[in-house]
């Protein structure tokens, strides 16, 4: 019996192209609670970008964020691993004066430097760099604009993201994964992975399909992913019509 589904975001349960999470994804998570199956959603955004497009659900289902820094639920961070203010000091360092920065924690984001339109969508409270090399408030991930220096082989960070040379990229704790948070999960929740299914579209959702006993690959966009995963389908509703059945 299934009792716990977890599920990525971009691409899985809002596909590419859409600015909305569908009417019938959200009913599907509905009956999915009310049939007692607790739910996550796994995904590289924040808290933050999640709750706005799932308000419904804030206090009903599990939030894996930041590509698995840490997890949330009715407003409390149960799991983390952040970025030490080490590896923050290393970011400007070796970046540079030109280079511009949001800084996520669980709940707010920050501002550092002059940051292009995309980066303005984060809402972020604007810091100072020296305000930023001692954050108050703890930080999982760093997108950062500008140049991109190559991380040194100590470094606690892990890129996440690369848009490419003209694109944001992206640093969270080397150590954080979905896989990890969804161990964690499974363990609060006593949830065994023959009692998991996991549903997801590109390469960072390789990790937690191995604790799943169902893996739904939708699409063909990670080769890996398609070879990992137990089931193969073309839309997440697909998927949660499958499971809920």
């Amino acid at each position: 019996m299934i009792k716990l589904i977890v599920a990525d975001f971009d691409g899985t349960l809002m596909p590419f192209g859409q600015t909305e999470v569908s009417a019938i994804v959200k009913n599907q998570i509905e009956t999915a609670l009310k049939k007692n199956i607790s739910f996550a959603v796994s995904s590289g955004r924040t808290y933050s970008e999640l709750a706005h497009y799932l308000p419904e659900f804030v206090d009903r289902i599990w939030f894996i964020c930041c590509d698995g820094a840490y997890y949330v639920k009715e407003g409390r961070t149960y799991y983390e691993k952040q970025i030490t203010n080490a590896d923050i000091d290393w970011m400007f360092r070796a970046n540079g004066e030109g280079a511009s920065f949001v800084f996520h924690g669980a709940f707010e984001n920050y501002a550092i430097g002059e940051l292009p339109d995309e980066g303005r969508r984060f809402h972020g409270k604007t810091l100072t760099r020296a305000e930023a090399r001692l954050p108050k408030e703890k930080i999982y991930k760093i997108t950062g604009y500008g140049a991109k220096a190559p991380l040194a082989p100590y470094s606690g960070l892990r890129m996440h993201w690369d848009g490419g040379p003209n694109e944001s990229s992206q640093y969270v704790n080397r150590f954080a994964d979905k896989g990890a948070a969804l161990s964690d999960l499974q363990i609060r929740l006593f949830k065994s992975k023959f009692e998991t299914a996991c549903i997801g579209d590109s390469g960072n959702d390789v990790a937690m399909m191995h604790n799943a006993k169902y893996s739904y690959c939708v699409g063909t966009r990670s080769e890996e992913l398609v070879r990992v995963c137990t089931h193969h389908v073309a839309t997440a509703e697909e998927a949660l019509t499958e499971l809920l059945n």
